[in-house]
């Protein structure tokens, strides 16, 4: 009789133990549906191209910013002190290379964005005639550049673009850094209320201003500025908020600077 009821037992519990197999299967199922569905809903959009054919043609215009300017010969002959002049014109070179890697970046994931074609653009530049003017506007446009992806990057509801917007960001920061540092100014203020500078689309493609945070002058209205799937956003000094407002704003201030330069 005990041989019998440990039997029924056995099978009693065999019993339990498969259907909670067969719901945990289920609920796996279920999650694994689930994951799916979340990452059919975060593949990158329309909207998306928007986003990724605006950063293309702003990187464009950084690169070729570099390319205009003879690294080699006009900037050197501006260097008095050959160590330091070789050690700058590297870094230069370096950065040359990194916004040439920027638009490969936005390319590749523009590749997987339905309808995305690389804007026609016919940019237009500043004069560069002395070394001076030259740390200038690349410190100025690596500036906006740098607020340009931080400020997109709320326009977009893709981890892939929006990681990619992270990484350009943090590119174009630590360049213009370096090349900030060559200006005889503070790069780092105490008494700042504001993390970097953001600048939304509208701002960046505004031709009523040529100082940082402002590019449309060059660009030749060769892009538009994407919409924000999720409504207006404005940007604070700390962080942004979608608001009701027809477009998205800055409170982040434009600048320019106009230090002198030590190349050393």
């Amino acid at each position: 009789m005990r041989f019998g009821s440990q039997i029924i037992w056995l099978l009693a519990a065999g019993g339990a133990l498969t259907s909670a197999a067969s719901s945990s299967s289920s609920s796996a199922s279920s999650s694994s549906s689930a994951a799916s569905s979340s990452s059919t809903g975060c593949a990158v959009t329309s909207s998306d191209t928007q986003v990724l054919q605006y950063t293309w043609a702003i990187s464009m215009f950084l690169n070729k910013f570099y390319a205009s300017v003879a690294l080699n010969t006009s900037v050197a002959s501006s260097v008095s002190n050959s160590t330091s002049a070789s050690k700058v014109l590297a870094n230069l070179r370096g950065i040359e290379h990194a916004d040439n890697l920027t638009v490969e970046a936005v390319r590749e994931l523009g590749s997987q964005a339905p309808g995305f074609k690389e804007p026609s653009c016919s940019y237009t530049y500043p004069t560069v005639n002395s070394i001076q003017t030259f740390v200038q506007y690349a410190y100025q446009f690596e500036s906006t550049l740098t607020g340009a992806c931080i400020g997109v990057a709320g326009y977009t509801k893709s981890p892939e673009v929006a990681f990619l917007l992270a990484r350009l960001a943090a590119q174009h920061s630590a360049q213009a850094t370096y090349i900030g540092s060559r200006l005889n100014s503070s790069m780092f203020m105490t008494n700042s209320s504001s993390l970097v500078s953001a600048y939304p689309p509208m701002q960046v493609l505004s031709t009523t201003s040529n100082s940082t945070g402002s590019l449309g002058k060059y660009l030749g209205g060769c892009v538009t500025a994407p919409q924000n799937p999720c409504g207006a956003l404005k940007i604070g000094p700390l962080e942004a908020n979608i608001t009701s407002s027809a477009s998205g704003s800055s409170s982040t201030p434009m600048t320019s600077s106009t230090a002198s330069v030590r190349l050393h």
